[in-house]
C-alpha cells in the first residue's frame, strides 16, 4: 500500500523543472504539485490519488506513474497534456497543492521544496469550481456548501470515461 500525505503550501516556483526534479527524489518517495487554486479542498486530492492507486492496482492505469495518474484524476482530463495545463505549477506560482507518496517526513520535504505548509489553501470555493470547469447549471443545482461534491463527481468520471 503506497503511503500518501496530502497538503497545501505556500513558497514561489522559482524554476519549474528544477521544482519538479526535487519532487521526485523526495527520499525514496515522490511527490505532485498541482496548483491550489484549481483544488477544491482536501478530499479532492485524496480522491484523486485513491482512484489513481487503484488504477495502478487493477492495471487499467493510464500513465506510467502514479504522480501522473493522480494529476489526471485531480483535473478531470483523461489527457496528460491537458491535465498538466489545467492543474500543473507554473512560474512564479505561489499556492500549491501536493500530494506526497512514500515520503516519510513530509515537514522536510516542504524545506527542501522552499515552502511552508498552509493547507487553507486547498479550502473549496465556488470560485475554484468555476475556474476548474464546473458550469453554472452545476452549481444552480446544488446548495454553495456542496461545490466540492461537483468536483469529486469529475475526479470519479475520469475512470468512467475510460
Amino acid at each position: 500500500m503506497v503511503k500518501m500525505t496530502v497538503l497545501g503550501a505556500r513558497g514561489q516556483i522559482g524554476d519549474v523543472k528544477a521544482f519538479i526534479d526535487a519532487l521526485r527524489q523526495l527520499n525514496g518517495g515522490e511527490g505532485l504539485a498541482l496548483d491550489a487554486d484549481m483544488i477544491c479542498g482536501k478530499d479532492h486530492l485524496v480522491s484523486a490519488a485513491l482512484h489513481a492507486t487503484r488504477a495502478f492496482e487493477r492495471g487499467d492505469n493510464v500513465s506510467g506513474s502514479v504522480v501522473l495518474e493522480t494529476q489526471l484524476y485531480a483535473s478531470g482530463e483523461r489527457q496528460i497534456s491537458k491535465a498538466t495545463k489545467k492543474m500543473g505549477i507554473k512560474l512564479g506560482m505561489e499556492r500549491i497543492a501536493l500530494v506526497f507518496f512514500d515520503v516519510d517526513d513530509p515537514g522536510t520535504a516542504l524545506e527542501r521544496l522552499g515552502l511552508v505548509r498552509d493547507d487553507d489553501v486547498l479550502d473549496a470555493s465556488v470560485e475554484k469550481a468555476v475556474r476548474f470547469g464546473i458550469t453554472p447549471e452545476e452549481l444552480k443545482a446544488v446548495p454553495e456548501d456542496m461545490v466540492e461534491d461537483l468536483v469529486l463527481e469529475r475526479v470519479a468520471f475520469v475512470r468512467m470515461g475510460k
